[in-house]
């Protein structure tokens, strides 16, 4: 089994049955089987050889699969870049990658057009949304190139700053991909009738694997949701009848803050199960949105270079916790030693879904990557029972001076219960004399008048001495990543930025 016959196998089954849907729009299995076809075609026309790269630079859209499936179809290794980067970052990265082709849209071509005719390996840009493009596209056979594809072989590589704070190219085969989707379906339990909300970008894994390939291979439907508001998830699950919603944690803290009478308006009866990643999530506001919504709170832990290391499935889950692993793994300390159950250790796992390594970088790769397991530089612990809880990243574990560790989660976890806090982060803030500051942010509910010093009181009222932050700063909105994860290292600046008290 290869990517490409995901959809080929469902486009035969349910050809008329609806794909993709943004907004009005609605792709059938057929027309995205076909259209990748003429992609793959078209690519092929323009004289891209076996394995050579194709970047795609474009939005949360149809199109955006579209062209993906072409570029596998045609024999091609697609380059996944993030949408939301600058012209600068764009001109590294397809140098990087050794691109020959990129296929975007002409706000993206126009934005780097100082910046492409610096990199001789990009011989040809595709613009989805130009006369030309469209037109060739039109004059391109719809039928399916006879290229013989091997499992093994690379088929995308996504960029991510990921364990270690860099943008380089994760390497996936056809088989870590697939072995990915394997992994995780049973968990979900996802079926043909399932409609899913993917609130998270095609050009994230968690977007293309969880949403897209397993939706392809379990032909299921797939609701495209580009901006992310709590009403706009009400909405679109009442009237696409949304059986399935995937995000991150921050997008489930908001739907869980919605009142009860907001919910009401809307029919979300058909909702069962949410699958949420990226970070670790707050059990209380969990608990909120499974009582509010009726829905199964399944959360998964797993990175680019390692798709799906543990999860919570639909039938065996326990808030706070990401699940049980899915694959071999070890929690180690600092030395390599396994740590004893309940004690915090970095994630080691070893799995056929694991990259095959960071493309062209094989010392950066050597750092993660040692006799087939690989180090996720995130810090878990496992209880009794064998459930693994995320605690943090291992670079954003905040050291106070006395050298006391300090898990941000933890004090997170705790803010998000009070009822005039909306959003919480807690990082480490480089004083005047090197040491960490501890630093807390609070986003206020609306209508709230919260002060620092009623947020300290209830810092001091619910969590050790040493976990009680030295500085509270309130903000407005919480910074987020383009996959709307909280940016902790954003709040590092902007705690530099402005030091406050």
């Amino acid at each position: 089994m290869n990517v490409r016959d995901l959809l080929v196998a469902t486009a035969s089954l349910v050809p008329d049955r609806a794909a993709l849907v943004l907004g009005e729009r609605r792709m059938t299995y057929r027309q995205l089987d076909r259209l990748s076809n003429q992609v793959a075609n078209r690519l092929l026309s323009e004289g891209l050889g076996r394995g050579e790269h194709v970047a795609i630079l474009m939005p949360y859209c149809p199109e955006w699969l579209v062209t993906y499936f072409g570029i596998v179809k045609a024999g091609g290794k697609a380059v996944v870049l993030n949408a939301i980067l600058k012209a600068t970052d764009y001109s590294r990265l397809l140098a990087d990658s050794d691109s020959a082709i990129l296929v975007t849209e002409r706000s993206f071509s126009e934005a780097l057009s100082t910046v492409l005719p610096n990199l001789p390996l990009l011989r040809r840009v595709f613009e989805w949304d130009s006369t030309t493009f469209s037109e060739a596209m039109d004059a391109s056979p719809d039928t399916m190139p006879a290229i013989a594809l091997d499992e093994g072989e690379a088929c995308t590589i996504v960029y991510t700053s990921g364990v270690l704070g860099r943008q380089k190219g994760v390497v996936h085969t056809h088989r870590s991909l697939i072995a990915a989707v394997d992994i995780v379906t049973p968990g979900l339990e996802q079926t043909p009738a399932d409609v899913v909300v993917g609130m998270i970008p095609f050009f994230y894994l968690l977007g293309l694997a969880i949403v897209a390939l397993i939706s392809v291979r379990e032909g299921s439907t797939v609701v495209l949701l580009p901006r992310f508001t709590a009403r706009a998830v009400l909405d679109v699950s009442h009237r696409e009848h949304a059986t399935v919603l995937v995000g991150v944690p921050a997008m489930f803290n908001a739907l869980a803050q919605v009142d009860e009478s907001t919910v009401a308006e809307y029919d979300v009866s058909h909702l069962r199960v949410a699958v949420t990643a990226g970070a670790k999530s707050s059990p209380f506001l969990m608990s909120e949105l499974e009582r509010k919504y009726g829905l199964v709170l399944c959360e998964l832990y797993g990175t680019t270079e390692a798709i799906a290391s543990t999860m919570g499935s639909v039938r065996d889950r326990r808030l706070g916790t990401a699940g049980k692993p899915l694959q071999q793994y070890r929690i180690v300390d600092p030395d390599g030693r396994q740590v004893p159950s309940g004690e915090i250790g970095e994630l080691v796992v070893s799995s056929p879904e694991l990259m095959t390594g960071y493309y062209n970088a094989p010392e950066l790769t050597a750092q993660v990557y040692r006799d087939g397991w690989f180090f996720t530089g995130d810090l878990v612990r496992e209880d009794a029972d064998g459930y693994i809880e995320y605690v943090e990243k291992r670079s954003f574990i905040i050291v106070t001076a006395a050298g006391t560790k300090i898990p941000p989660t933890e004090v997170e976890e705790v803010l998000l219960t009070h009822p005039d806090v909306a959003e919480a982060a807690y990082v480490g803030i480089e004083g005047p004399d090197g040491n960490q500051i501890p630093t807390l942010f609070v986003v206020q509910r609306e209508g709230a008048r919260l002060t620092r010093t009623a947020i300290r009181k209830f810092c001091v009222e619910k969590l050790a001495e040493f976990k009680v932050p030295r500085r509270i700063e309130f903000i407005d909105n919480m910074p987020k990543t383009g996959s709307g994860k909280m940016d902790r290292r954003a709040l590092k600046e902007m705690g530099l930025a402005h030091p406050g008290p």
